[in-house]
């Protein structure tokens, strides 16, 4: 009986280990490892959410973006959301302290200026003022109306409107199933710079009324200290004035100031389903041009007469209306915008792309002057050059791309580091040759820093574009260069399907004559080609030897004819093909091509497998069946035997 049982435990683990090896099994085992992978690596690449609201609060928020989505989409207006889990954006942050946030997160600092003014809405540090050397430092003095409530849960954003020279802030505050919107607006007048205005929109769609709290911080810490209360225009403003203790250069200053701003009250109600309830708010800042030193007490002559103006142009402002100070303000920023720069989107890992390049260029804007278009016109600009000072340009921009200099594209996270910014890139374009650009304002600044993305140079009669034949793997453009305040021309790097790149020229406008333009490429020894007004020229990209620019424009045509002669190429081609690899990885994230890396992934597991198969089938035909027989016999001999040795029992 032993024996019966010993051989009936045999066949069964021999069952077992059949249905073990079965392709079912293994098939199974297949698709089983297949969707475990396919889980893991959707685990490991879904986003992390930044925190955990309502459906009723993102649907809140979504909606009001929705009227972004096409400036969103073409990064003219860039969002940071913050999450429930990080402190409040508007919470006051000591002074060197930084906002926490993920390494592969993009927040951008909704910061506005005119390069007299600075103010952001993450801090309390309230008004920055510049200097001549374009510094900053703050004013203690903070106009802005923070609206709140602490009985509502709420979730908010804020953004950037590069276009427009402004940023706001969306709040979404729960109420039951409904929410209720608070949205705010603030922008430094481009051509009225002493001017801040914000403006404050709530939206109540619930049955019942709600209440607000309102902070306004208005000066601290100010020596010879007044405040009083005035009505302008049916307005209530609180007018301040006092010195502060600056240290520059290791020495200390005072600056004299004062200040005019809207008084809210502690509280604002909202009726029930009350719609588009707006509120403005009006702020005028003045401050002495030049940081004094001596006795307070014989500064209050000074105090007072800033006080003065700012009354006056208080007055002024809530004369002209909110609307009107809105459009000068939007008409002057789409002027300064007029010439801009664009690149294809990048999908390598911390490639550079428009937002930030946007954002950059919004910053380093309003950091600067416009004196240009400032109604009011100092004699001197902050780099002390007059007004009508020459469109100077020449040997600007000599040096590298600056699209490769990490330093210059890090976004700020407070106002510090904006100024930091600032000097940075201004550093950079003084040191070549861009100092006559920069000292015409924002929109000579917004020009040498077009040429610096480019390597694009001025030299006496002619624009040359040198970036690197070898390294085009991008689309560039470049659009409305100043050339020499005589025309607008536009220029576009494009690599085609073949991976060659190619060249675009056109004559968009002209600013003061109608001057013809001419154009040629590396090494001009093709005759120079006549650009007509908003009609592309093609260029091919040649390589030379030695390395030449890959582009000339002139509106001289003997000089861009002599220039053949002046180059001394040896050797001219067209360039070789940029490298497949190079440009699959900015289109795609990867070498691969255009599919995801996921498919690759499965592609190759589904070959293993494939193989794995064949490897087995091999094995049963070969290895397998040729001991079938021997198999099958010994089997049966050793149950013949057990057989026999049970009869004889």
């Amino acid at each position: 009986m032993q024996d019966i049982s010993y051989f009936r435990a045999i066949v069964f683990n021999r069952i077992i280990w059949d249905r073990f090896r079965s392709r079912r099994f293994l098939t199974f085992s297949i698709i089983l490892f297949c969707l475990i992978l396919i889980t893991t690596y959707m685990i490991m690449h879904k986003p992390k959410k930044k925190g955990y609201y309502s459906l009723e609060l993102e649907d809140c928020i979504n909606s009001k973006l929705e009227r972004f989505k096409e400036s969103i989409n073409s990064n003219n207006i860039l969002i940071t959301e913050w999450p429930v889990s990080d402190r409040d954006p508007l919470s006051n942050l000591k002074q060197d302290e930084k906002i926490e946030h993920r390494p592969d997160e993009n927040l951008f600092l909704p910061y506005v200026g005119n390069g007299y003014i600075g103010l952001s809405l993450t801090s309390k540090e309230g008004i920055f003022a510049f200097n001549q050397k374009s510094t900053t430092f703050p004013l203690l003095y903070n106009p802005l109306a923070n609206i709140y409530s602490d009985t509502m849960t709420k979730k908010e954003i804020t953004y950037v409107d590069i276009l427009s020279g402004l940023v706001g802030k969306i709040q979404c505050y729960q109420e039951n199933k409904n929410c209720i919107e608070v949205s705010s607006s603030v922008y430094a007048h481009r051509i009225r710079p002493s001017i801040l205005v914000q403006e404050i929109t709530l939206n109540n769609p619930t049955k019942q009324s709600v209440t607000f709290d309102i902070i306004q911080i208005f000066s601290k810490n100010w020596n010879l200290s007044t405040v009083k209360d005035d009505n302008f225009n049916n307005m209530e403003f609180t007018v301040s004035k006092g010195i502060i203790d600056v240290i520059i250069d290791g020495k200390p200053k005072h600056l004299c100031l004062s200040i005019g701003s809207t008084k809210f009250p502690n509280s604002i109600r909202l009726n029930e389903h009350e719609f588009n309830s707006k509120h403005y708010a009006i702020s005028v800042i003045k401050y002495s041009v030049t940081l004094l030193s001596g006795k307070l007490e014989n500064l209050e002559p000074i105090i007072n007469n800033l006080e003065n103006q700012v009354i006056e142009e208080l007055k002024i402002a809530t004369k002209i209306g909110f609307k009107k100070l809105a459009k000068e303000h939007m008409d002057a920023w789409n002027n300064i915008w007029k010439s801009g720069f664009g690149l294809s989107r990048s999908l390598a890992d911390g490639a550079l792309n428009g937002d930030r390049i946007n954002a950059s260029l919004y910053y380093i804007a309003s950091s600067h002057r416009a004196p240009l278009i400032e109604l009011d016109k100092p004699v001197l600009n902050q780099s002390g050059v007059d007004n009508n000072h020459v469109y100077h340009i020449e040997r600007c921009y000599e040096g590298f791309s600056t699209l490769s200099a990490v330093k210059l594209w890090k976004l700020p996270l407070n106002e510090k580091e904006v100024s930091n910014l600032n000097y940075l890139w201004t550093l950079t374009l003084q040191k070549h040759g861009c100092k006559g650009l920069i000292d015409l304002g924002v929109e000579g600044i917004i020009q040498a820093v077009l040429l610096s993305l480019g390597g694009l140079k001025f030299t006496h009669h002619h624009l040359e574009t040198n970036l690197n034949p070898r390294q085009l793997h991008r689309d560039y453009f470049f659009r409305k260069i100043n050339y020499a305040n005589l025309s607008l021309i536009s220029i576009e790097v494009i690599v085609g399907y073949d991976n060659h790149a190619k060249l675009y020229v056109s004559l968009d406008d002209y600013i003061k004559s109608n001057e013809e333009f001419y154009a040629c490429d590396a090494g001009c020894i093709d005759p120079p080609v006549t650009l007509e007004k908003n009609k592309r020229v093609e260029f091919p990209v040649k390589l030379t030897n030695p390395l030449t620019a890959i582009l000339y424009i002139s509106n001289d045509k003997t000089h861009i004819n002599e220039l053949k002669h002046a180059l001394h190429v040896q050797e001219i081609d067209i360039a070789p093909q940029q490298d497949a690899n190079s440009i699959a990885i900015h289109k795609h994230g990867h070498s691969l091509g255009g599919l995801a890396a996921l498919f690759w992934t499965l592609f190759i597991i589904l070959i293993l497998i494939f193989h794995l198969f064949l490897f087995k089938l091999i094995y049963r035909e070969l290895c397998v069946s040729n001991n079938s027989d021997y198999n099958s016999y010994d089997y049966k001999k050793s149950d013949y035997r057990r057989s026999r040795s049970t009869r004889t029992v």
